[in-house]
């Protein structure tokens, strides 16, 4: 219970920073972006908003920040729907090079003092069993991402805009509700975040604090309160667990079942309010054996689905006011976004069997040759997103679906390709 306070302190200091955003983002730049955006508006399509979405996120390794910055930008009018929409299907690609960071830090080679030689075995001498083991539970997030939110649901979106056309009917329909009662306003006046937070904005505006500067401010202040609130739910959720007992932190993380699996991934997530952060937490126990890439699979996609309270809580903002539509829009679109992608990964035949399979193959040839873990991040945060934004449109979704379609069919390729080979090169019974 002595965490509680620091819980509810942390929880505030985010609702602040949002307020702080909005309010200076709309002071000082909803013109100027406005007029930008007007002026570019051919430029700046959905699938660019998509590769700035997975930049940003790589870059602060925050998919919740990024979703929660969307969200305020379109509350006050900052940013059109369709490209904060757009970014949010690009942040759940980048949000993973954490865990994969710290797959590529397990099990590494004593060091022998000669620089040039630890580094050739580092990026190029095989390694154990449990390295291969790190890095299946590590990009098993990203190829998840990969081949259905952007491969599927993002192909699909993009002509047909199902998913924002929905999520706008669900955030009307939630509007609606909220202000059609005067008793269930005066309730949100109560316990609406803004109330608390908007004087704290409006006093620091009135004492002269330029708009631009109270964004700035409250920038680092929301990566301040998701890394506190984090590491405070994060010593909830563990508490009364032995972090040397390593089967009883491996239980307490994953369960027993596929179901519990998932739930646990989404209550983690949800209290410690990042997927890179509960990711990156099953890597160090995949590597030491206590679990493999398909035990992880359903954890993984409960962090996907858990991940995206941070933007509802920041859309909560606006209760009962204007802004309050749009906001939600995108925090349902996130919401909806990765349901689905968990929809088509347990209903479509061979969906799972495929993300593993890839995860899997990706993972041994990284086991030889770990230099290929720093080749495919640089392919999925630098080279693919330039491809995507430099080409016209239908060019880029061609190479999205080609990419899609190869990570699909080649390890299923490879995969039988071993098993003739072990078949051909078994002796004969005789």
């Amino acid at each position: 219970m002595r965490r509680v306070p620091g819980v509810v302190a942390y929880g505030y200091l985010f609702f602040l920073a949002i307020e702080c955003m909005g309010r200076g983002m709309k002071t000082s730049f909803k013109e100027p972006l406005q007029h930008f955006l007007e002026a570019n508006a051919e430029h700046f399509t959905e699938l660019v908003s998509f590769v700035i979405g997975i930049l940003g996120t790589a870059l602060i390794q925050s998919s919740s920040s990024v979703t929660s910055m969307s969200v305020v930008l379109v509350q006050e009018g900052v940013m059109p729907l369709m490209i904060a929409a757009g970014i949010v299907h690009g942040a759940n690609l980048g949000t993973s090079v954490t865990s994969s960071v710290v797959a590529f830090a397990t099990e590494t080679r004593p060091l022998t003092g000669r620089p040039l030689e630890d580094l050739r075995t580092l990026l190029f001498a095989p390694r154990s069993s449990g390295f291969t083991r790190a890095v299946g539970a590590a990009v098993v997030h990203d190829l998840f991402n990969i081949i259905t939110v952007t491969g599927i649901l993002l192909l699909l979106e993009l002509p047909f805009g199902i998913i924002l056309r929905s999520s706008e009917a669900g955030a009307r329909w939630l509007a609606e509700m909220t202000t059609s009662s005067d008793g269930l306003l005066d309730l949100l006046a109560v316990i609406s975040p803004a109330t608390y937070t908007r004087p704290v904005s409006l006093g620091l505006l009135g004492a002269g604090i330029p708009g631009w500067a109270l964004a700035l401010v409250g920038l680092p202040l929301l990566f301040v309160a998701l890394k506190g609130f984090s590491a405070r739910m994060k010593a909830l959720v563990m508490e009364g667990v032995d972090l040397t007992d390593l089967p009883q932190v491996g239980d307490t993380l994953l369960g027993r079942t596929p179901l519990d699996t998932f739930v646990r991934g989404v209550l983690v997530t949800i209290a410690v309010q990042s997927s890179s952060a509960t990711t990156s937490m099953v890597v160090p126990l995949a590597a030491m054996g206590l679990f493999d890439v398909r035990k992880v699979f359903p954890f993984i996609l409960g962090a996907n689905v858990g991940t995206t309270t941070t933007a509802l809580l920041a859309a909560t903002g606006k209760l009962g006011q204007p802004g309050f539509h749009e906001g939600m829009t995108i925090a349902l679109c996130h919401l909806e976004l990765n349901l689905l992608a968990v929809v088509l990964a347990v209903v479509v035949p061979g969906m799972s069997e495929a993300v593993l399979r890839a995860a899997r193959t990706l993972a041994d040839a990284v086991g030889q040759t770990p230099a290929l873990l720093l080749v495919y991040l640089s392919m999925l945060c630098g080279v693919a997103p330039a491809v995507v934004y430099f080409l016209p449109e239908a060019a880029a979704v061609a190479f999205l679906g080609a990419v899609t379609v190869a990570l699909v069919t080649v390890p299923w390729w490879l995969q039988r390709l071993a098993l003739a080979r072990q078949d051909h090169e078994a002796p004969g019974l005789g």
